[in-house]
């Protein structure tokens, strides 16, 4: 990878619809961390989708908000080799400082993992 060239998701790995949300939350294949929540359902697709859940609720900052859903799209687009043929929703289960920033992507890593060696 050269050193202007841009790392993106592309969008058909992210889940759109409340369809697709609500059958990886019906699948009830749940692993779980210190601060997410991670649902899994296999589809049969050569690539994994993801989709993301930090509600206002719980976070209030946008800026929180989005930092948090940025670290685990991060997480998601590195190991989402390991994942293929995988929906997975990500959900925040209560608020996290800034400076958790670390902790949030190894907790997503290590959920991305666990449901990648349990499949």
């Amino acid at each position: 990878m050269s050193a202007g060239q841009i790392c993106t998701l592309p969008r058909q790995c992210r889940l759109r619809k409340a369809d697709e949300f609500r059958a990886a939350l019906r699948n009830r294949v749940v692993y779980e961390s210190l601060s997410l929540r991670l649902y899994i359902k296999p589809v049969d697709l050569e690539y994994a989708r993801i989709g993301l859940i930090v509600a206002k609720k719980i976070e209030r900052k946008a800026v929180k908000r989005n930092r948090i859903k940025r670290l685990i799209r991060e997480a998601f687009r590195r190991h989402r080799q390991v994942l293929r043929g995988l929906d997975c929703v990500v959900q925040l289960r209560h608020s996290v400082g800034l400076l958790d920033s670390p902790r949030i992507y190894r907790e997503a890593v290590m959920l991305f993992n666990k449901a990648a060696n349990q499949l």
